[in-house]
């Protein structure tokens, strides 16, 4: 697992959220975890491997959830 396929991973997430097909506030929890795990990768404190699986569980968790309707207009 590579920086470059773990931003692709978060990118997916934000572009799932921002394209209406997963719940925003998990999709961003996710997204998140995505970050801090390929942080963890850069300071050597996970090998490839568990990097790989911990971002593809966050993935895989951000795409279980629908939307939430729209908040009524105030």
């Amino acid at each position: 697992m590579s920086q470059a396929q773990l931003s692709a991973l978060a990118d997916r997430i934000q572009d799932a959220w921002e394209n209406g097909r997963i719940c925003s506030l998990v999709g961003r929890g996710c997204r998140a975890r995505i970050v801090r795990i390929a942080r963890l990768l850069d300071a050597g404190r996970i090998d490839a491997d568990r990097a790989l699986r911990l971002a593809m569980e966050a993935e895989g968790a951000a795409m279980c959830f629908a939307p939430l309707p729209a908040e009524p207009a105030r």
